[in-house]
């Protein structure tokens, strides 16, 4: 199909563009390897009797294996252990970028009102597209921007520049958060970590020339020694400047290999955000802003330049002359054009709000207002603008917006957006202002997993007195009243919600409520399916925050060569929503034949622990991208079989999702 891909095909074009990104670094490698080897050959030529020129002769002479194999190793070691180094400095993630660049976490429970709009905008994304709601981080800069940073989902940050906040109304804000989150579900950020990691190894050989260059020969030596050290320091200042062009033309291949992996994906993120939000003005809007601000509209930080490609729009200003194959972005004119056809060509003036202003409200929605542009019944396209149709065409033509619920894993609609805020809406407010609490976030947790039984209820209470921090279990009674009034499957909006307050707690809080939360779940005796979700779920999504981010290659294997954990996922799901087991086997075959798998795998005994499903999903971790949507269609038409949906499998689900990092939007889970 033309246009988009869905997200498993997402997940394997990353792969795909990461070998690509290999290729283009070991071609840059060799290339300064080469270019190292031809200056230092051509200083050592400079110094050789008759010492002063030059001449291809000397330089040949100059040249040896020893010369080259030398040059070459040390040149790999260099580049290899400066990746390293700077891969285990992003080991944190999104958090570490954000921070590097003088990012401000926005607390959860902010009041200020741009930058609750900001939040409540970010909230409703995440859960349309069925992930953890990242923390947001805002940077004390005048210009447009934004950034998403990470590994994965669970290590997401979003940023966004002070400007973006003063300057944008909703519906522009929408459009640009719209944008980032295409990134997170379409595997963006990873590469663009790599591509960090791997340019900083090329770009530190001009490092290394420019201190050679600015060192200093030491005083007080003899004469003589003054004219050998001179000597010295005059071959080290050629060795420096050399080194020097060799650093610059390394840039200039960082910047060819940013712009050759990274043009392409801002396309689509805006087409994606238009996808999402029903509302091509949203974005247009934003673009146009920054084409006013001009060359105001930049990053002032140093670092900035070498993350120009995770950003929404350049960080060094808007520059008509820049040259076209080194740009990290589309030129902004073909961007705006993309979205809005009947774009004029004018930038608009821009005025930036007072901090007192009042925001519009967050139940001014606007999307009443906003012109459809999908037909669900016949898929018609005629009021999208065209470079977006192509892209949306072939979304629908996968049957993203009508077809199959595992066809719309990682597509967000404007369905899913109002469904999201319908979601948020329903929660009691003293749930809802707990998540975004740190001891409140904690207390709700408990309280979801409290026993009905009244001694079981009391032997829990003493538990997390004894156990959780203090402060914590005071607020649990107040939200085990405000739980009677949750809607049915709500338990994991609201764990979805509590993520950023969770983790601006410190190490050591983090440790004592996993620990305490162990135990809690173990306090009966058994695990249940929500209890096994929600601990997959949190620790799933704090680890890589609180201990740094795991490497994980891209999945290889085969749904064949995982027959046997694919059957105890599928069992699980199975005896989950059945009321005997004959009915569970039923439903095991019939969502069995959908992946061939032999019917008679099925796995009647009960999982009291959840064991063997923890055992079997570590397993399908492995399992290649394209093979995922096969394994979630089957577990869906397994759930699907009675033709109702449980608590219990909506909440599994939900938990292997996450586990494979598909996210799950809300209206799949529910249809």
């Amino acid at each position: 199909m033309s246009g988009t891909m869905d997200f498993f095909e997402a997940q394997a074009a990353a792969h795909r563009t990461t070998l690509r990104l290999v290729g283009l670094f070991i071609g840059a490698v060799l290339a300064l390897i080469a270019l190292t080897v031809f200056l230092v050959a051509a200083t050592i030529a400079f110094n050789m009797p008759p010492s002063g020129y030059i001449s291809l002769e000397k330089i040949f002479y100059a040249l040896s294996p020893g010369l080259i194999l030398g040059i070459g190793g040390s040149v790999i070691g260099v580049v290899i252990v400066a990746s390293v180094f700077r891969h285990l400095s992003l080991s944190q993630g999104g958090r570490a970028i954000a921070e590097s660049l003088g990012g401000r976490q926005l607390q959860p429970n902010s009041q200020d009102q741009a930058e609750r709009r900001l939040l409540n905008v970010v909230e409703e994304m995440a859960i349309a597209a069925g992930l953890p709601v990242p923390p947001v981080y805002v940077i004390d800069e005048e210009g447009i921007n934004a950034f998403a940073a990470g590994y994965s989902p669970d290590d997401a940050v979003i940023g966004v520049t002070r400007g973006t906040l003063e300057m944008l109304d909703r519906d522009e804000l929408q459009g640009v958060i719209g944008h980032e989150f295409s990134h997170i579900l379409n595997g963006d950020m990873r590469l663009n970590i790599r591509l960090m990691s791997v340019l900083f190894g090329i770009l530190v050989i001009g490092i290394i020339g420019r201190s050679l260059l600015m060192s200093r020969p030491r005083r007080g030596f003899t004469q003589s020694g003054s004219s050998r050290r001179g000597g010295g320091a005059a071959q080290v200042a050629v060795l420096g400047i050399a080194l020097l062009i060799v650093g610059y033309i390394g840039t200039f291949f960082g910047n060819l290999i940013k712009a050759a992996v990274s043009r392409q994906r801002e396309f689509l993120a805006d087409a994606s955000a238009v996808q999402f939000t029903r509302n091509p003005q949203g974005i247009a809007g934003a673009l146009r802003k920054i084409g006013s601000l001009s060359s105001t509209s930049r990053i002032r930080d140093g670092r900035a330049d070498e993350m120009s490609h995770m950003f929404f729009g350049p960080v060094s200003g808007v520059s008509r002359r820049l040259f076209s194959g080194l740009a990290t972005h589309p030129p902004l004119e073909a961007r705006i054009r993309a979205v809005d056809p009947a774009w004029d060509g004018n930038f608009p003036a821009v005025t930036r709000r007072s901090r007192q202003e009042e925001i519009v409200s967050d139940t001014d929605r606007k999307f009443a207002a906003a012109r459809p542009i999908l037909d669900p019944t016949g898929g018609a396209l005629s009021d999208l603008p065209p470079a977006a149709g192509a892209v949306l065409g072939g979304v629908l033509a996968a049957g993203v917006l009508g077809g199959s619920a595992a066809g719309r894993i990682g597509h967000v609609t404007p369905d899913d957006v109002e469904e999201a805020h319908a979601l948020i809406d329903g929660i009691p407010k003293p749930l809802y202002e707990a998540s975004h609490d740190p001891y409140g976030a904690r207390a709700m947790i408990y309280s979801l997993l409290l026993a009905s039984d009244q001694d079981l209820l009391e032997t829990q209470m003493a538990l997390l007195i004894e156990r959780a921090e203090p402060g914590v279990p005071e607020l649990i009674d107040d939200l085990r009243a405000a739980q009677a009034q949750l809607p049915p499957g709500q338990r994991l909006t609201l764990l979805q919600l509590a993520m950023p307050a969770l983790k601006t707690l410190s190490e050591t809080q983090f440790r004592r409520f996993i620990d305490t939360l162990a135990a809690l779940i173990r306090s009966d005796g058994s695990i249940h399916a929500f209890e096994w979700v929600l601990h997959q779920v949190l620790l799933k999504e704090l680890r890589p925050h609180f201990e740094g981010v795991r490497r994980r290659s891209t999945g290889r294997k085969s749904l064949d060569a995982l027959a046997p954990a694919a059957a105890t996922l599928l069992s699980t799901v199975a005896r989950a929503g059945q009321d005997d087991t004959e009915a569970a086997r039923a439903a095991f075959a019939a969502a069995a034949a959908a992946i061939d798998l032999d019917a008679g795998s099925f796995e009647a005994e009960t999982d009291p622990n959840m064991s063997r499903l923890s055992a079997a999903m570590r397993q399908l971790r492995e399992l290649h991208p394209l093979a995922q949507p096969r394994l979630l269609k089957a577990c869906i038409q397994c759930v699907l079989h009675n033709g109702r949906i449980l608590d219990a499998e909506r909440d599994l689900l939900h938990g292997v999702a996450a586990a494979l990092d598909c996210p799950l939007p809300p209206l799949v889970a529910e249809h």
